[in-house]
């Protein structure tokens, strides 16, 4: 690469090729949110050459980073979470990482980027916690002896439809052996 167009090309392409891996939002969001956190610096010399390195290294870094917190926040408005917690938790989770970043751009004088960041922030926490809103929110089963889903799911919702919900949410081995403490959807 012999031009820094060609490197931010190149590294928006490969957020976007990781982003596009999966065909759900949830695991594009599990491929890309360790990239986006912050890696501690490798030492370097501590001459002219050395804290040019650095300085090249770190600049890499941070746009390697920024591309794909940009990928995570368009996977994060394609992504569907289940439930209250969820969303909740992957606002968070997010809304966290673009704040590290801009934290950084703030530091190194990136005005512009810092805003931009702090905007990108701001639209992924309202889309979210109004996605959010309408979602049901997770509560803890506790029963003394395993019953098989469809009795859970009856004596939860009262609808034998949802048996499988209970199943899946519980992340039973059997679903003939509920037992113990598990979640589920609520109402």
């Amino acid at each position: 690469m012999s031009t820094l167009s060609e490197l931010s090309a190149a590294a928006q392409a490969l957020a976007e090729a990781l982003r596009a891996l999966s065909e759900d939002p949830a695991d594009a969001i599990r491929l890309l949110a360790p990239l986006a956190a912050p890696q501690p610096a490798k030492a370097t010399a501590g001459d002219i050459v050395g804290l040019a390195q650095a300085t090249g290294q770190a600049a890499a870094a941070a746009l390697c980073r920024r591309v794909v917190l940009a990928a995570l926040a368009r996977a994060t408005a394609e992504a569907s979470p289940p439930s209250y917690d969820a969303a909740v938790a992957l606002r968070d989770q997010i809304c966290g990482l673009l704040e590290a970043e801009e934290l950084f751009a703030a530091d190194a004088g990136e005005d512009a980027t810092a805003l931009a960041l702090r905007d990108l922030r701001a639209a992924v926490a309202e889309d979210l916690t109004r996605r959010a809103a309408n979602l049901a929110r997770v509560r803890t089963v506790t029963v003394a002896e395993p019953l098989p889903a469809l009795v859970h799911a009856y004596r939860l919702y009262e609808d034998l439809g949802r048996t499988d919900e209970v199943s899946l949410q519980a992340d039973a081995e059997d679903p003939n052996f509920i037992g113990g403490t598990f979640t589920v959807l609520g109402g």
